[in-house]
């Protein structure tokens, strides 16, 4: 699980992205959950680093769970016209804990980052 809080730039990221591949990379992790619950602002940049986030997972064979998003940020990502296909997404970190184990019953040896 990785929570994003406070403001997203281009650094970050470029961190997050990094983080993220090389945690999944390290703990062999099916599911990964990308909580934004303190992400304040999503704009285009946002969403677009959460996308490329999301596609270097996949490229490894992780599902991304996408949680937290509010209502506010659900427009956003409506009015730039965000693709979101590929993520699975979760309005609370906690349906997305509950969604990750789910998919790991059954997978022995294997973690959710």
């Amino acid at each position: 699980m990785m929570p994003l809080v406070g403001v997203v730039d281009s650094v970050r990221a470029q961190q997050v992205m990094n983080t993220l591949l090389e945690g999944l990379a390290t703990s062999r992790a099916t599911v990964a959950i990308l909580d934004i619950t303190g992400v304040k602002v999503v704009d285009s940049q946002v969403a677009d680093s959460l996308l490329r986030a999301a596609q270097g997972a996949r490229l490894l064979g992780v599902e991304v769970v996408l949680t937290g998003i509010r209502p506010e940020v659900a427009q956003t990502l409506v009015t730039l016209g965000v693709d979101l296909r590929g993520l699975v997404t979760r309005g609370s970190l906690q349906s997305g804990i509950t969604h990750a184990l789910q998919k790991l019953r059954g997978k022995p040896g294997r973690a959710a980052l």
